[in-house]
């Protein structure tokens, strides 16, 4: 049976009664037409689930919190993820999709021949985009907890960063296969802009540690080449 599972980022308690925010009330009244007394889950990223009961008061919505079950979905694998800046639906399919397979982390990045431009205004705006995707994915998948999305930066600051795990960039013309990996449950992906990387930037991260690998002769789109990385590592070393 389905039961519908709400992010409440605060925090929780058996016994308690929530009168939950505008655009929830909303969707469980008005897209998901809850009746009183449905169950729903509540969930705010502290690696348990808190199950409860709707109901409508006037014009409020309050859920009573019946039981706690201390569960965790999350994989054994930590992965982080740098996503050069893509186009609008493309972006968001990334942010989507990586929260569903697991990731611990997403960072936007700006590239050489990334074709998205973000002032300080539209960046931020961008960011709570992002992180609604995120929560929504978590929400669908069963996540306890929702992964971090940080503020877009340039790729050499991120590259730069002091990294304790296995960092891979991936190249058709590349003979090493993610099976050929030494298993390391701390991965950070570089995924490049639809243009792709600046010879320069592959350089440089080569100088960093990061590991050139294949996902197969094809070239993949932007939005398709970290997804299939996540999926075969998280088959081959997590919880796939």
């Amino acid at each position: 049976m389905f039961i519908p599972r709400i992010y409440y980022p605060h925090p929780l308690k058996t016994g308690e009664l929530i009168t939950l925010d505008e655009a929830t009330s909303h969707y469980l009244q008005h897209v998901l037409r809850l009746k009183n007394e449905e169950s729903v889950i509540l969930f705010n990223g502290d690696q348990g689930e808190y199950t409860a009961k709707f109901f409508m008061e006037k014009k409020k919505v309050i859920v009573n919190i019946l039981s706690y079950q201390e569960v965790t979905r999350s994989s054994p694998l930590h992965i982080h993820l740098g996503q050069g800046l893509a186009r609008g639906d493309r972006m968001d399919f990334v942010m989507q999709k990586s929260t569903e397979l697991g990731v611990d982390s997403i960072t936007p990045l700006f590239t050489k021949h990334c074709a998205v431009k973000l002032d300080e205004q539209r960046s931020s705006k961008r960011l709570q985009h992002w992180q609604n995707i995120a929560i929504s994915a978590a929400e669908q998948s069963g996540r306890t907890n929702i992964p971090a999305i940080s503020t877009p930066q340039t790729l050499t600051e991120w590259a730069s960063l002091s990294f304790a795990g296995t960092s891979l960039i991936f190249d058709p013309q590349s003979t090493t296969r993610l099976k050929d990996l030494v298993p390391n449950t701390h991965i950070r992906i570089a995924v490049g802009p639809e243009s792709g990387w600046d010879e320069h930037e592959v350089a440089f991260m080569e100088k960093q540690g990061f590991v050139i690998c294949s996902l197969g002769p094809r070239i993949l789109r932007t939005e398709t080449a970290g997804i299939t990385a996540i999926s075969i590592l998280q088959g081959l070393f997590g919880d796939l």
